[in-house]
């Protein structure tokens, strides 16, 4: 299947060039194909910023870092609950299960794909993520705290890059598994 192109004429600052131009070597790529491969991610990257600097913005807003609530649905200092760290990691299960028949994937296929794309998260725990999609653990709110606070969800992440899907579903599950019993 060939794929129309079109051409894109830009003004450019020169250093930026070269740091573009270092990358895509560094990369093993042409500079087309770096640029191209760094732009079809944009839409992906900005959603996912959006989620953390909300996320960020209620963290900050509930002072989690320094909460000694006793909160049965939640560990101290948990940004997440015990319930919504479970239903996240049943709809990422979902999901992943809903990608692999579209995909045409046995689970261990799935799960070495999901290996290679791991690999470039570091603090992303791939075998407890690999429990969490096989249905064998249930997430608690401080493992989903304690990845989210090393970056990133590398599973959330992961998975949208692995189905080439933004998995708005896995998003706002992400969203509603946040702590707000502080805010009433």
């Amino acid at each position: 299947m060939t794929r129309d192109r079109t051409q894109l004429n830009i003004n450019i600052d020169p250093k930026l060039l070269l740091k573009l131009k270092a990358e895509a070597m560094r990369n093993e790529m042409t500079l087309t194909q770096y640029v191209t491969s760094k732009l079809s991610v944009v839409k992906s990257i900005s959603k996912i910023e959006v989620l953390e600097a909300r996320l960020t913005k209620i963290e900050n807003h509930l002072n989690l870092s320094n909460d000694s609530n006793d909160d049965s649905e939640r560990t101290t200092g948990s940004i997440f609950t015990n319930h919504g760290a479970k239903k996240y990691g049943e709809v990422a299960k979902r999901l992943f299960e809903l990608h692999l028949k579209k995909k045409g994937l046995s689970r261990e296929e799935g799960l070495k794909e999901l290996a290679v794309i791991l690999q470039k998260y570091p603090h992303s725990f791939p075998e407890l993520i690999f429990q969490i999609l096989l249905g064998n653990h249930k997430l608690t709110g401080s493992e989903m705290t304690m990845a989210y606070r090393s970056g990133s969800c590398a599973m959330r992440t992961a998975l949208m890059e692995w189905s080439n899907d933004s998995l708005e579903d896995l998003n706002e599950t992400f969203l509603n598994a946040v702590a707000i019993q502080s805010l009433k």
